[in-house]
């Protein structure tokens, strides 16, 4: 009897430590619930913010929560914001002291100022690379060493052989990636030298002859033009 009512305390006192146990749990997942639900409320006002143009107020209250709350997505809006007001060394930070993944949301939005202010203050192969494409600095961009290729730099480098006239080159580089519009850019431009190749021996032998036809001449010469604008049109 004496085990028996011991055993009965030790079960007793179990269940009413689980009871105890499962509500304080309880009371915690609600008080985590909650400010899950309070932090998404900010982060869903942040957004609303961003939307309507209120920047500044957008970056006030990102800059209210934590970094380490913050996801990846949450963290690369609020570096566009940061980017968007000039404050690179702050979206460097951000980004966890990593240039290039501020470099590369600069260089998607075609901005050249953008670009030249942030490689001034962060120089990288990558902000060389693109600043080169945007200024039409051909040779020079193909050339950039130590450039992070992603299939837009794979088209961009490809696009800058053909403004060199290597169409060669600009076929290896567009190899690298699947892209429909790229490869007809490099079909029309070669399909296009080839033209221009035929008119201007076509003038030569005209030249060559004694008894020149000045008009077949004119005509030759004004559709070297045109072909040659097609090529830079390209």
């Amino acid at each position: 009897m004496v085990g028996g009512g011991g055993l009965a305390l030790l079960i007793l006192s179990a269940t009413c430590f689980s009871t105890v146990a499962t509500s304080h749990n309880r009371a915690e997942t609600i008080q985590d619930l909650q400010k899950q639900v309070k932090f998404e409320q900010q982060i869903t006002s942040v957004y609303e913010d961003a939307l309507l143009g209120e920047q500044k107020g957008a970056l006030k209250k990102l800059s209210s929560i934590p970094k380490k709350n913050l996801t990846k997505e949450q963290k690369n809006v609020y570096t566009s914001l940061l980017i968007s007001q000039k404050n690179y060394k702050e979206a460097v930070k951000l980004q966890d002291h990593h240039p290039q993944t501020v470099e590369n949301m600069i260089a998607q939005k075609e901005d050249i100022d953008a670009l030249k202010a942030f490689q001034q203050l962060f120089p990288t192969p990558n902000g060389a690379f693109d600043l080169a494409y945007q200024e039409q600095r051909w040779e020079e961009m193909v050339k950039q060493p130590g450039v992070e290729m992603t299939d837009k730099r794979y088209e961009m480098k490809a696009y800058g052989y053909l403004k060199l006239d290597k169409v060669k080159k600009a076929k290896e580089e567009a190899a690298h990636i699947q892209n429909q519009d790229l490869n007809q850019k490099i079909v029309a431009y070669e399909k296009a030298k080839k033209e221009l190749e035929s008119t201007k021996k076509q003038m030569e032998e005209e030249g060559k002859k004694e008894q020149k036809d000045e008009e077949k001449i004119k005509s030759l010469a004004d559709q070297q033009k045109k072909q040659e604008d097609t090529m830079k049109n390209i």
